[in-house]
């Protein structure tokens, strides 16, 4: 798409708890990460050519018998069709219920429920759709398929998602909708934003991929906007079986549209014709019955995956409080961070690029690295010359620890030690 001119956009405050952070916007960035060993899972007995050796961390995602035989089941049955199949309805009646009782549409990934929940609601060309540029592409890019205009915002300096403060200045009479990602499990307070734009008529959409199991006010996310959104790919806090995704809305109407649309648009032709009939454009965006099944499987264990995620983040907090390296990650004052991811802040005291340090730790077998090295709106398919200026520094001195259900307290006190001694290398 075209080059889209700078906006005049407040930017997040200078610093945190004095530390002096840098700020830098060339890119790539200076600190990006050099090591190819980023997958996650069981790395134990490795030995580089410093001596060191790798932490023995326990694999993620972590599929059990439960799941496997729920698969089986199905196979076994014969019906593999997710017209006919009584496992997808079962599992949207039990996640629509979770999210208070909305209606649940399965679809093959979470990049095709954002695409779904914007062409459903009647969003494309001549619209605009603020979407926040320190998160994954996968929320930007529907927003191009629908043939809307993506607007980025910037993000707040402490919970790293988007704000009044970032959305508020973006507004015009274009904007369609405002996309709310709730980063790393940090479920963002929804009730602000809904003041400003529902009188609008603006379309809020959140973004859940990263935040099952996140509440807010004692209300699960993805129960505030007029639609959300999840992703059950393989490293989400449940998976179904590496691809998924379901889009959740209260709205019988919209889920009616949703349904449709990820089957090719077709259903009978009229109350008298039976046959097969596309009604609008439409997508093959079905979740099979096998991968429904085992992310029905998972989703029966939701409550103690996050509470062992929650935690191993408490964990980490505890050993690492007084580093005045690292900037930690906050939980919400009226709200439950998952923490889906641990994103720690690397500060200027640390005399080393943030990227050095996840290099470092990922040569003691521990998965780390930037998150989110490239904000979304400076990439090839956007090329946004917009100054968002948190983000930007955002890009360069955020790194993630390894925070899954599978690691124990031992886990976490062994990468915490490691943390440690790489900041006193």
């Amino acid at each position: 798409m075209a080059a889209r001119a700078a906006r005049s956009v407040p930017s997040s405050k200078e610093g945190h708890n004095g530390h002096g952070l840098p700020r830098r916007t060339e890119f790539p960035p200076w600190s990006a990460s050099r090591s190819t060993r980023t997958a996650y899972g069981k790395i134990g007995g490795v030995t580089d050519q410093t001596g060191l050796v790798a932490l023995d961390l326990p694999r993620w995602p972590n599929i059990t018998d439960e799941d496997i035989a729920a698969a089986e089941d199905v196979l076994r049955s014969g019906v593999l069709n997710m017209r006919s199949s009584a496992v997808v309805r079962a599992f949207e009646a039990k996640f629509g219920g979770y999210h208070g009782g909305h209606k649940a549409v399965v679809v093959a990934n979470g990049t095709a429920a954002i695409h779904l929940a914007l062409i459903a609601c009647d969003i494309g060309p001549g619209d605009e759709v603020i979407v926040p540029t320190h998160t994954f592409v996968g929320a930007a890019a529907p927003v191009l398929y629908a043939g809307a205009t993506p607007v980025f915002a910037d993000v707040d300096e402490v919970t790293h998602c988007v704000s009044v403060a970032t959305v508020e200045p973006l507004i015009t009479p274009q904007t369609r909708a405002v996309t709310v990602v709730h980063l790393n499990g940090y479920p963002v307070d929804i009730d602000p934003l809904l003041s400003i734009l529902a009188p609008q008529g603006i379309v809020v959409i959140e973004d859940c991929a990263q935040a099952l199991g996140s509440t807010s006010r004692g209300i699960p996310v993805g129960t505030f906007g007029r639609v959300s959104t999840f992703s059950f790919f393989e490293q989400k806090v449940i998976t179904a079986g590496g691809e998924g995704g379901a889009v959740v809305t209260n709205d019988g109407a919209l889920a009616d549209r949703l349904d449709l649309l990820r089957q090719h648009a077709e259903a009978s032709r009229t109350a008298d014709d039976a046959r097969f009939w596309s009604h609008e454009l439409g997508y093959n965006y079905r979740l099979s019955p096998v991968q429904t099944a085992i992310v029905s499987s998972q989703f029966d264990r939701l409550g103690d995956l996050v509470r062992r995620q929650r935690r191993n983040a408490h964990l980490y907090a505890e050993v690492l409080r007084d580093e005045t390296r690292l900037v930690l990650p906050v939980e919400p004052q009226a709200g439950q961070h998952s923490f889906w991811r641990y994103a720690v802040r690397v500060t200027r005291e640390a005399g080393v690029p943030a990227g050095e340090i996840a290099d470092r730790l990922q040569r003691r077998g521990i998965p780390s690295r930037l998150r989110y090295p490239f904000p979304v709106h400076v990439q090839p398919p956007f090329d946004d010359r917009s100054c968002l200026s948190m983000a930007e520094r955002l890009s360069h001195e955020l790194i993630t620890l390894p925070v899954h259900a599978t690691m124990d307290a031992c886990h976490v006190e062994r990468v915490a030690e490691a943390v440690i001694q790489v900041l006193d290398e």
